[in-house]
């Protein structure tokens, strides 16, 4: 395919709402199937295993459709772009999510988190007294992070990990041109 038939900003924002999409369905389907689930340490490590392997397959298929050549510059610019898209979405999603479509989701969580949280530290032989001085702490964040402002907030952080993800994948996503060994 030639280069000029892609219209890159319309592949950025495809492929943003796809892996936006993606996550949101993921996250949809744990909070019908059980709640619980979304404050379990592996069920954030398996969301992000998901994202960054379908930005890859995402990132791969834009590749190909350009000829099959991108230099790492063009990938990194390429993922943090879909990235940025998915991201922004996400963050619409957890604003509707944590305000208009269970705004008692806060609550919940704060409760299994706390309740995850002294769990482990009991099995980490924790004394009680620093179990109790977490607690607070763990209700502070988990209200933060659901409020529309602790959201809002936290993006630039959020942003940081945009940049540092794209430059992982950029190296799956990179194809350079061959190089010949032999001399004209």
């Amino acid at each position: 395919m030639e280069s000029n038939t892609i219209n890159y900003k319309e592949e950025i924002l495809k492929s943003g709402i796809m892996l936006a999409g993606v996550s949101i369905i993921i996250t949809m389907l744990t909070y019908m199937i059980n709640i619980e689930l979304m404050v379990e340490w592996w069920f954030g490590i398996l969301s992000l295993i998901i994202s960054v392997g379908l930005l890859i397959y995402l990132g791969i298929n834009y590749r190909n459709s350009i000829g099959g050549i991108l230099s790492y510059g063009n990938a990194l610019k390429y993922s943090i772009l879909v990235m940025i898209v998915s991201y922004v979405i996400g963050i619409c999603f957890q604003i509707l999510l944590y305000t208009v479509i269970d705004p008692d989701l806060p609550e919940v969580m704060t409760d299994l988190s706390i309740e995850k949280s002294v769990e482990m530290m009991e099995r980490f032989g924790a004394p009680q007294e620093a179990i109790d001085a977490s607690i607070p702490a763990i209700e502070e964040a988990i209200i933060n992070s659901t409020t529309v402002s602790g959201i809002l907030k936290s993006s630039p952080w959020g942003l940081l990990f945009v940049g540092l993800f794209s430059l992982f994948t950029a190296i799956f996503i990179k194809r350079n041109e061959p190089v010949s060994d032999r001399m004209n």
